[in-house]
């Protein structure tokens, strides 16, 4: 990959050179193992640190008719990645094949092309560095000049391995919430020492919770709401519901479909209370085939995409904001490209004194996280939204390599910051844009997390 990759302008180049590219890392959103952090374990080899956590590798992989033994199965492992090198020289134009490049230079120093003859050679390379004692997650991490990274924790996992990790900290992945079992809330229970038998004690029992979350530096709580979502106002039965599911252990659809509406108002107020952000992960076709996901499980890259039923999100946002606690800053992930202008106008149907970009459309998300997704992105929240708030990027990403996607989002956005500047529709003028470059790209995460009262953060 050169080293102007998309810097098509001078100003583009010394926007990305002088500004975006030293900048550290906030990574507040990503499934990061934090086991794996924690450790110090080194990877046994390529294939086990590239490939076997990426979903997005694991389709493209899938639509070449790969066989799945040696996408997620138990083939050998340089059998596995030999398959990989089978696939990348035909990704031009998907963003995997522009990821990869950047993930084996900026980790291995590897510059070649991947391809099948290169593959023996790629795989000695890589492999004589992994056997290094410092090859390790946490070092990893410090060369990408991580300042934050929130890899997903649930409700009632284990957060043992986040105590003393500089510089990482739980995002409450909140998912448990929704489609609550009695199973959950014994467990929730056992965690807190608080009985559970009203939305009340739930939510006091939760805010003690999550005080656990936000003591290990967490700061942030995300929720998937997938295609279908359906907000429901408070019909005063809520309680009831929740004391029936404890005794009969589960609840008609319609009944459960309201008590997740009043269990997201009750987490939302609690978010706010913390000064946490809360994520809404908006529209995933995640019920595609039914085979996949008995074969990868939930996660497993096979999703697609569905829609945002806009009216329905309007309800829930205002529904938590007219709690006693209001509406925390919310952060809104998209994706299908057409619902994105929707999401961007809702900056300013939720605004509140003295805070910046309350309500904003997230960074391109999953299928979106390309060069024209976020080119599109950029396009979008400027002309719908204000561009100069964004919380910036973050991976969402099962793997430690995936960091590499910051530098891909700081080059596009310096990019396009200069191609309209060349075209006379922004200012041509490195000091009016390099404070918007900082803001985006690391300035405005930073500040979320200070007034936050996160202030210390890994140098």
């Amino acid at each position: 990959m050169k080293a102007n990759h998309v810097l098509t302008t001078p100003l583009a180049e010394r926007l990305y050179l002088e500004v975006a590219e030293p900048l550290p890392l906030i990574d507040y959103h990503n499934h990061l193992s934090v086991s794996e952090i924690a450790s110090g374990r080194r990877p046994a080899d390529l294939t086990g640190l590239w490939l076997r956590s990426d979903p997005y590798k694991h389709r493209a992989m899938r639509i070449f008719g790969i066989d799945e033994a040696l996408i997620t199965g138990d083939a050998d492992p340089f059998d596995m990645f030999k398959a990989w090198c089978q696939v990348l020289p035909q990704l031009i134009g998907n963003p995997l094949y522009d990821w990869s490049a950047l993930e084996l230079a900026r980790v291995f120093q590897i510059d070649w092309p991947l391809n099948p003859e290169t593959a023996e050679k790629t795989w000695q390379a890589a492999g004589e560095q992994l056997a290094d004692p410092s090859f390790t997650a946490q070092n990893l991490l410090r060369r990408f000049h991580v300042r934050y990274t929130a890899p997903c924790a649930a409700l009632n996992d284990d957060l043992g391995p986040f105590a003393g990790l500089h510089g990482v900290a739980p995002s409450f992945r909140g998912d448990d919430l929704s489609g609550l079992t009695p199973q959950t809330i014994r467990l929730l229970e056992g965690q807190t020492g608080m009985a559970v038998d009203s939305l009340n004690s739930l939510a006091a029992s939760l805010e003690k919770r999550l005080g656990s979350f936000h003591d290990l530096g967490c700061r942030f709580a995300d929720h998937a709401l997938d295609n279908g979502f359906c907000y429901h106002g408070d019909d005063g039965r809520n309680d009831e519901r929740l004391r029936r599911l404890l005794a009969e252990g589960r609840l008609e659809p319609a009944d459960a479909a309201c008590l997740d509406s009043a269990v997201l108002r009750l987490a939302g107020s609690v978010y706010a209370r913390f000064g946490w952000t809360m994520q809404l992960h908006l529209g995933a076709l995640r019920q595609t085939s039914s085979r996949l996901r008995r074969i990868a499980g939930p996660a497993g890259g096979y999703a697609g995409i569905g829609r945002v039923a806009t009216s329905e999100l309007v309800a829930l946002l205002d529904g938590i904001e007219q709690g006693e606690a209001g509406l925390p800053r919310t952060v809104l992930f998209c994706s299908h490209p057409e619902d994105s202008a929707a999401l961007a106008v809702l900056g300013g149907s939720f605004s509140q004194d003295g805070v910046r970009g309350k309500v904003q459309l997230g960074p391109p998300w999953w299928w979106c996280d390309h060069l024209a997704g976020m080119r599109s992105y950029f396009e979008t929240i400027s002309a719908y939204g204000v561009l100069s708030v964004s919380i910036g990027m973050t991976t969402d990403s099962r793997s430690f390599l995936s960091l590499v996607r910051h530098e891909y989002f700081r080059r596009t956005l310096c990019g396009w910051l200069g191609e309209k500047a060349a075209d006379g529709i922004f200012p041509n003028d490195f000091d009016v844009l390099a404070p918007l470059v900082k803001a985006v790209c690391f300035g405005n995460a930073e500040t979320i997390l200070a007034k936050s009262g996160l202030t210390e953060l890994e140098s």
